[in-house]
C-alpha cells in the first residue's frame, strides 16, 4: 500500500494525531497491522465503509486490541495517552486502533486475523 493510500484509508479518517502536510515517518502498530491485513488480502480497505468514530466500538474491542496492537506498539511507553494510567475523558486511540476495532465489530475481520500478525 502506498503511503498516500495508507494515509487516505487509515490515518486521515481515523487518527486524531494525523496532521495534513506533515511528514510522518512512524506509524502506529494498529495502522501497520491494518496495512499487513490489506497486503495479505484479509481485508480490502478500498471496499471498507467509512466507519463512525464511536467510543462504544473501541470499548467493545479494547481487550483484543490491547493484546495484539497496544502491547506491541512503539508508541505505548511514552506517547500513547489513550493507554496511559489516567487518560482524559475525550482521549481517542490511534487511527489504526479505531479502524481495527471497527473491522472487528463489523465482522470484516476476526481475532484469527490478528493472530497471524507478528
Amino acid at each position: 500500500m502506498a503511503k498516500k493510500d495508507f494515509k487516505d484509508y487509515i490515518c486521515r479518517p481515523y487518527c486524531m494525531f494525523f496532521k495534513e502536510g506533515q511528514k510522518e515517518e512512524m506509524t502506529c502498530k494498529g495502522a501497520q497491522i491494518a496495512e499487513l491485513l490489506f497486503h495479505r488480502k484479509r481485508v480490502n480497505l478500498e471496499k471498507t465503509p467509512n466507519f463512525a468514530s464511536d467510543p462504544r466500538i473501541w470499548k467493545n474491542q479494547q481487550a483484543k486490541l490491547e493484546k495484539y496492537v497496544c502491547h506491541k506498539c512503539s508508541f505505548q511507553a511514552e506517547d500513547c495517552d489513550f493507554q496511559s494510567s489516567a487518560p482524559a475523558d475525550d482521549m481517542k486511540p490511534c487511527g489504526g486502533f479505531i479502524l481495527l476495532a471497527c473491522l472487528l465489530e463489523s465482522n470484516l475481520i476476526d481475532e484469527s486475523a490478528l493472530e497471524t500478525i507478528e
